[in-house]
């Protein structure tokens, strides 16, 4: 596998810089975007805190003059705003009055309060409400509320001053750059998608993975990922309700379907996964979509799962 880029130029003003914390789910690490060209920047995500080369990624991108003056968090999880803190008392990267954003939600708890305690006890730590506006020099990012992957998720519609200049998203961990994620509440998830295809991106800029540009065929690849995106969730929906209609290993068959348990329906719909944390992901994600198939009243459970009889005869193939 070729190293991967450490500093990526985006855009006049867009540069990418690796969190340099790979794993599973992370890929090469987290991605964060450092926007501007003058002396105070705007930083989207920090990375986890723990890689010090990070930091000293940014200070070969900010070089001696320029500090970041603003940064966005796209939600909470700690490869996404670990490297706060450490941000916040390096003077040589950040400004003094350095404003953190990140949204605000009631069920912000102990694991969101102690990553950010140096932001929140100087009263660094502000909001972000829905298509709330940052600018920076020639760069406007738009915030974008698309829950699902977190209750607190934002994304950012980037868009430049000229009107020809592409529409890029930014997606934090809403969409990849290869691969999917990891889903709480897949209904949000869902809409969310639906509302970023709405944007109709021109790019990418993901939170792992590469950036997603060009065209194929005279359509964005940007628009193909995200329709693929859904298509996938989709298929994932379709492959489960089949599997509802078999009888489950080893158990006489029931009429219409059978009853499984969600690690029965795991084996059947991701029968390639062996890493016990990719399985552990796997089943979650089957989860999500058997509760989002009771709420819509497809499938019923008690300890286990069955289509519901009065849906077995309308489910579409």
């Amino acid at each position: 596998m070729n190293k991967p880029t450490q500093i990526q130029q985006i855009a006049k003003g867009v540069v990418c810089v690796l969190g340099l914390n790979p794993g599973p789910f992370t890929l090469e690490g987290t991605n964060t975007y450092l926007f501007g060209e003058g002396k105070q920047r705007l930083l989207v995500d920090t990375g986890d805190g723990k890689q010090p080369k990070y930091f000293d990624l940014l200070r070969q991108c900010l070089g001696s003059d320029s500090r970041i003056s603003q940064i966005l968090l796209t939600h909470w999880h700690a490869d996404h705003i670990g490297g706060i803190d450490n941000l916040l008392a390096m003077n040589d990267i950040v400004t003094a009055e350095c404003s953190v954003f990140k949204h605000q939600t009631p069920i912000d708890g102990d694991d969101v309060s102690s990553q950010l305690s140096l932001a929140i006890s100087q009263n660094q730590l502000h909001d972000i409400a829905d298509r709330q506006v940052f600018a920076c020099e020639n760069w406007n990012l738009q915030a974008v509320y698309t829950p699902g992957h977190t209750d607190d998720h934002m994304s950012f519609l980037v868009t430049g001053e000229s009107k020809d200049e592409q529409r890029l998203l930014l997606t934090g961990d809403l969409v990849l750059g290869r691969g999917t994620t990891i889903v709480d509440k897949l209904t949000l998830y869902m809409d969310s998608l639906k509302r970023i295809q709405g944007i109709q991106p021109t790019m990418l800029l993901p939170g792992h993975g590469p950036v997603i540009s060009g065209r194929t065929d005279g359509v964005y690849n940007a628009m193909r990922v995200i329709d693929g995106y859904i298509e996938h969730r989709n298929m994932r929906e379709r492959q489960i309700i089949a599997v509802l209609k078999t009888p489950p290993p080893n158990k006489p068959p029931l009429p219409r379907n059978g009853d499984w348990k969600i690690e029965e329906i795991t084996s059947v719909v991701y029968p390639d996964i062996s890493d016990p944390q990719i399985i552990r992901a796997a089943q979650n994600n089957v989860r999500l979509h058997l509760e989002k198939l009771e709420a819509e009243g497809i499938v019923e459970h008690r300890d286990l799962w069955r289509l519901k009889e009065k849906s077995a005869d309308l489910i579409r193939d």
